[in-house]
C-alpha cells in the first residue's frame, strides 16, 4: 500500500506541475489567464500555508520517504511559485473578462481579488490549526487535514473551470492537457488513495471527490469538443 501510496505521489506531483506550465503557457499565449480566481487564491494560500506556516514536517505521508517533509516542503512551494506565475497572468490579461460580464471599474477588480488573496489566506491558516485537533480522526496530523481542505477547495475549482468554459465561449487560456492533467493530480491519484485508505469513515471527503472525478470528466470532455469544433488537434496542444 505504502508503494501505491508513493506512487500516485509523484504522479499527483508531475501532473500538477504539468497543469500549471500549461495554464502558464496558454495563458500567455492566448493573453488570458486560465485558473478561475476563486480557486486560484485558495490553491495559492493552501500552498504558501502548508509549505511555511504549517509545515509538513512529522506528517505521517512525510514518513514514507527519507526526507520527505523537506521534499513535500519543495514540492508546494514549487507549485507556489508556478500559481504566483498565474496569478500574474490574471492580473496581465483578466481585466477584459470581468468588464465584460460584470461591467466594474479597474479598481473594483483589484479590490476583490486582493480581498480574495486575503480571505484565502485565513480560510488556509485557520482552517489548518482548526482541522489539526481532530485527534480521532486526522490523528494530530497537520496533512491529514490538508487533505481535506484540499479536496473541498479542488471541488470548487473543477466546477469554476466548467463555469470560465462556459463564460469564453470556449476553450480560450485552456487546453484538453490541462483537463487531463489536472483530471489525474486530484482524482485519480490521492483521491483513490484516500478512498482506499478511508472506505467508511472518509464518506463526507469522499463525496467531493466523486464531484472533482465527474466534473473533471466533463471538463475534458468540453475542452476536447470544443478544441475539436475549431480544427484543433487537443493532444498536440500544451
Amino acid at each position: 500500500m505504502e508503494t501505491h501510496t508513493i506512487i500516485a505521489y509523484h504522479l499527483c506531483t508531475y501532473t500538477w506541475a504539468l497543469t500549471y506550465i500549461g495554464i502558464i503557457y496558454r495563458g500567455f499565449k492566448d493573453q488570458s489567464y486560465g485558473m478561475p480566481i476563486v480557486p486560484l487564491t485558495l490553491n495559492l494560500a493552501w500552498e504558501i500555508v502548508f509549505a511555511i506556516f504549517i509545515p509538513p514536517y512529522g506528517s505521517a505521508d512525510s514518513m514514507l520517504i527519507p526526507h520527505g517533509g523537506l521534499k513535500a516542503q519543495i514540492i508546494f512551494l514549487i507549485w507556489a511559485t508556478l500559481d504566483l506565475v498565474i496569478l500574474y497572468t490574471f492580473f496581465k490579461y483578466g481585466y477584459k473578462y470581468f468588464e465584460r460580464a460584470y461591467n466594474i471599474s479597474r479598481g473594483q477588480w483589484i479590490g476583490f481579488t486582493v480581498f480574495m488573496l486575503i480571505f484565502s489566506f485565513f480560510i488556509m491558516y485557520y482552517g489548518g490549526l482548526f482541522f489539526w485537533q481532530f485527534e480521532t480522526y486526522f490523528n494530530n496530523d497537520q496533512i491529514e487535514g490538508a487533505k481535506m481542505i484540499a479536496f473541498i477547495q479542488n471541488a470548487i475549482m473543477s466546477i469554476s473551470f466548467i463555469a470560465m468554459y462556459y463564460m469564453r465561449g470556449g476553450p480560450e487560456g485552456q487546453s484538453f492537457t490541462i483537463a487531463w492533467a489536472k483530471w489525474i493530480g486530484t482524482s485519480m491519484t490521492g483521491g483513490i488513495i484516500y478512498i482506499l485508505s478511508r472506505p467508511e469513515d472518509g464518506k463526507f471527503v469522499i463525496t467531493f471527490i466523486v464531484a472533482i472525478f465527474i466534473a473533471d470528466v466533463y471538463y475534458m470532455w468540453l475542452t476536447y469538443t470544443g478544441l475539436k469544433k475549431r480544427g484543433i488537434n487537443p493532444w498536440t496542444r500544451l
